[in-house]
């Protein structure tokens, strides 16, 4: 069983994100130009999945972006993180990742991922884009690809 520290600190962040989103649903109060629909959908291992949860916050500094997106009934979670705060197309090279978890114990996360960042909107508007990727199983190292991803997520003030 291969789980590294930065794993499981990538889960913990990536939960408690999910949990603020959840929360908060796809609206930001008075913020940007009004309420942007989240919702994510993408294939892996042969399923469909799509949920309209999903929310976008940039971390201190502005060094990284994270998509946090979720099944309505919380039975998946899904995070993407790029590098920086603008669109572009990035690769794990760059710094892009994504994880899936699969509660209870399905945890997967990418070790090939491309993101493309099609529109990055001040907050309160729309950060979205494509995904795609090989996504790793952290308790027995079984790759499945994630196809057809696409996302858009109501930007969110900055975790700070």
């Amino acid at each position: 069983m291969r789980l590294t520290l930065g794993f499981v600190q990538r889960i913990g962040v990536f939960l408690t994100t999910l949990a603020v989103a959840i929360i908060l649903g796809s609206g930001c109060g008075n913020c940007g130009d009004g309420v942007v629909a989240g919702h994510v959908s993408f294939m892996f291992d042969g399923k469909q999945y799509s949920g309209t949860t999903c929310i976008a916050n940039s971390f201190p500094g502005g060094n990284s972006t994270s998509i946090t997106c979720g099944a309505d009934e919380g039975e998946w979670a899904l995070m993407l993180e790029i590098p920086g705060t603008a669109t572009g197309e990035f690769d794990e090279k760059a710094g892009a990742t994504c994880s899936f978890v699969k509660p209870p114990f399905k945890m997967y996360d990418s070790e090939a991922v491309t993101i493309t960042v099609s529109a990055y909107g001040k907050i309160g508007n729309a950060v979205g884009g494509t995904f795609s990727g090989m996504l790793v199983n952290q308790l027995d190292s079984t790759r499945k690809p994630i196809t057809d991803g696409t996302f858009t997520a109501q930007r969110h003030f900055n975790v700070e």
